[in-house]
């Protein structure tokens, strides 16, 4: 994941002299702008988690749903459930 960091301050252009050459706007500089926008949306996750989360301990992924740990992943890929699973289709 990243996070969106921009570039080019547009807005201190506008305090430059008149004929400056930096108080122009490239296209470099806006195809840059848009290339790290389009960069940090591709790589942040969809949506917003607020009754669950995943914390990692010591190699471990755990699964938590308001603060209580539901399932667990370890390193090796045995993956254990608290609880009940309920499926739908074949397993």
């Amino acid at each position: 994941m990243s996070n969106y960091t921009k570039t080019t301050n547009f807005a201190a252009k506008d305090a430059l002299a008149p004929g400056n050459s930096s108080k122009i706007v490239k296209g470099t500089e806006i195809d840059t702008e848009f290339n790290n926008i389009s960069t940090a949306i591709a790589t942040k996750a969809n949506g917003t988690l607020t009754d669950f989360a995943l914390v990692e301990v010591s190699g471990v992924l755990y699964f938590q749903a308001s603060g209580t740990s539901v399932a667990k992943l370890d390193s090796s890929g045995n993956f254990t459930v608290i609880g009940n699973v309920v499926g739908a289709g074949t397993m």
